[in-house]
């Protein structure tokens, strides 16, 4: 949805025109459409009543390298599909992805590479004294040390969702 929005927005057209959005129960699309931004489910879905996608000029799948078994189950329709579709342009987007591995399953497909903003960024491991993992209090305690240090972001690592928060 905020992607739809930003989109619309940057165009200067409404939302569900143009650029409209699709998640799984809201649907803000409509027959002027020519950029709909969805969820891998809901195209998934759509591959049930049509099975080569002909909707579709186009189709962006973003951080392919989270492999879920949606993207996964899109990945091996979309190679079925292709051979059936040639004028179909698919561009598969990932940040840490093996980019030759899936050039290769899709046909030798060319890879574009582009530099990302690289930013500074310290490690730091501090681990309990008692080997458990760390309460809300030992979490607290270390980002605000970090932030002693100067400004900057802490991004901090926790088990489960219990315990992020537990945190706050």
């Amino acid at each position: 949805r905020a992607t739809a929005l930003r989109i619309a927005h940057e165009l200067g057209v409404p939302l569900g025109t143009v650029v409209g959005f699709q998640v799984r129960f809201d649907d803000r699309s409509d027959d002027t459409t020519r950029l709909r931004v969805m969820t891998d489910g809901v195209l998934l879905a759509q591959l049930a009543n049509d099975r080569l996608l002909r909707r579709y000029d186009a189709i962006v799948i973003d951080e392919v390298h989270e492999r879920s078994l949606n993207v996964d189950f899109l990945l091996g329709s979309l190679r079925r599909i292709l051979p059936k579709r040639p004028e179909l342009r698919v561009i598969l987007a990932s940040a840490t992805l093996e980019a030759e591995r899936l050039s290769a399953a899709f046909g030798d497909a060319p890879v574009i590479t582009v530099p990302g903003r690289l930013f500074p960024v310290d490690v730091r491991w501090q681990p309990t004294p008692d080997g458990e993992p760390a309460d809300a209090q030992q979490v607290a305690d270390a980002v605000e040390a970090c932030l002693r240090e100067g400004p900057g972001d802490v991004l901090a690592f926790l088990p489960g969702e219990r315990d992020r928060k537990s945190t706050r």
